[in-house]
């Protein structure tokens, strides 16, 4: 089957499923599906993910669907945008939040993990709360961290409950494809001709959407595939928008190379007297 009538078939109807909070955001949205490649193909054994809202799949985590990241949030109460690239390439992981792990209850679960990319973000989470830079120094210092965590030094949530509490804080975690089937790290051509060129009009309809509200908004791009996505919408640092680019945390040595976003992002929003975000 192509994967462009999969996709046109899996995704009908598509705006029940957004939260009705974003809906006006996303009601001139026409998908891209003539940009999906028409010689590209998919198995009848591969699964499109996340799932639809209330079609969850096996072994899925609970509550994941293709627009989890607009639940529990209202556009205007967004005031900080992380942008990745793609949902984690395996059903049992992937929610629809970008940088959250599904099925995950405690942290030395990560280790299980095919990525290091949530690890990594991790630990700069852990950098900006507890002002030791220490544990974003290296990739190998996740060890440390974790030991710390295990052994009280370090208090950390779980990674369920630290994700709700930037989604409370008002941090929007999105992907800049939100359905994914083939994965590789140097990206496969399903998702970059296919599932990528389909979801760019929504993705640049909510961040120009959230750029016009005039709200001092960080945006936090993770990755080339982000960089572009922010591009593409125009977006630039200016007196109330705080455009930052960042590698990809799969890529933590290039990533720990620079200073750390969200501790820009929380000075940004201090000098326009707003409340940081709780990291």
């Amino acid at each position: 089957m192509l994967l462009k009538d999969a996709l046109r078939e899996t995704l009908e109807g598509w705006h029940e499923d957004v939260n009705p909070a974003w809906r006006h955001v996303f009601q001139n949205v026409v998908l891209d599906f003539d940009g999906i490649d028409p010689e590209l193909e998919i198995e009848p054994w591969e699964p499109i993910f996340p799932s639809r809202r209330q079609k969850r799949m096996l072994g899925e985590p609970a509550g994941a669907h293709i627009f989890r990241a607009f639940d529990d949030l209202t556009p205007l109460g967004v005031r900080c945008v992380v942008l990745g690239q793609d949902p984690y390439p395996c059903p049992a992981f992937s929610t629809g939040r970008a940088f959250e792990a599904g099925n995950v209850a405690s942290w030395r679960e990560l280790d299980k993990m095919f990525s290091k990319s949530v690890r990594a973000f991790t630990q700069l989470i852990v950098e900006a709360r507890s002002g030791c830079a220490d544990y974003a120094s290296e990739f190998g210092k996740w060890w440390s961290l974790l030991s710390d965590i295990e052994n009280g030094r370090l208090n950390l949530e779980s990674p369920a409950e630290l994700v709700e509490r930037w989604v409370a804080s008002g941090t929007l975690l999105l992907n800049s494809s939100l359905t994914i089937t083939r994965f590789k790290v140097e990206i496969d051509r399903h998702q970059s001709h296919g599932h990528l060129p389909l979801w760019r009009p929504l993705l640049v309809a909510v961040l120009r959407y959230l750029e016009q509200r005039g709200v001092p908004t960080v945006y936090i791009g993770f990755g080339e595939v982000a960089k572009d996505s922010i591009s593409r919408a125009g977006l630039r640092s200016n007196r109330t928008q705080y455009v930052i680019n960042r590698p990809h945390p799969a890529f933590a040595e290039e990533l720990f190379a620079h200073e750390n976003p969200f501790m820009l992002c929380n000075a940004h929003l201090e000098r326009m007297g707003e409340a940081p975000i709780d990291w």
